[in-house]
């Protein structure tokens, strides 16, 4: 934790010096925060992505639980069946059985990382968004400084900008839905 909070000090005392070098009084400088991790679980577009995941999961979970029962009726009639049959003919059960419960746990396990994988690109994207409307935001306000408020331990909740952030890739994020879909 400590490793991010040097940096961002240093680049604190350094634009104070700046400032006064530059003859800037204190109140120029100007920083604020934003949030990202409030912001991607606030915004229109995270609760979406995170509805949209959530469901496909529910899916996929429901479709490798079926195959997962059948394949445990199906242990259980070899089981059963195991007294009665030839050694050869069982054997090849077995490894018709064993073939395909190594096929469900690949299906369930790519089943998962594909998901986790939609997920991470939906968060990368989103939050490249968050970042890029809390630049512009810095611009405009002529900030000084903005930093990820997970970088701090302490800041004073005035300087919080992660509403605005929010509100504007609503914003952003609506337009670009309603024009998909009346397209």
């Amino acid at each position: 934790m400590y490793k991010k909070i040097i940096p961002i000090a240093i680049m604190i005392v350094i634009l104070c010096f700046h400032s006064r070098v530059k003859g800037e009084e204190k109140g120029n400088l100007k920083i604020g925060y934003v949030d990202i991790q409030r912001a991607l679980n606030l915004c229109d577009a995270g609760k979406d992505a995170a509805a949209e995941l959530s469901k496909e999961l529910e899916e996929a979970k429901k479709k490798y639980e079926e195959q997962g029962e059948e394949l445990k009726r199906e242990k259980e009639t070899l089981e059963r069946q195991g007294p009665l049959l030839e050694e050869e003919v069982l054997q090849e059960k077995m490894r018709e059985f064993r073939a395909k419960y190594r096929d469900w746990e690949r299906f369930r396990r790519d089943t998962e990382n594909d998901i986790k994988q939609r997920h991470n690109e939906m968060v990368e994207k989103i939050t490249k968004e968050l970042i890029e409307i809390a630049n512009k935001i810095g611009e405009e306000g002529g900030y000084t400084l903005i930093v990820e408020r997970s970088l701090v331990p302490y800041i004073d909740p005035s300087l919080d900008i992660t509403d605005e952030v929010i509100k504007r890739h609503n914003e952003k994020y609506r337009k670009k839905r309603h024009s998909s879909s009346s397209s």
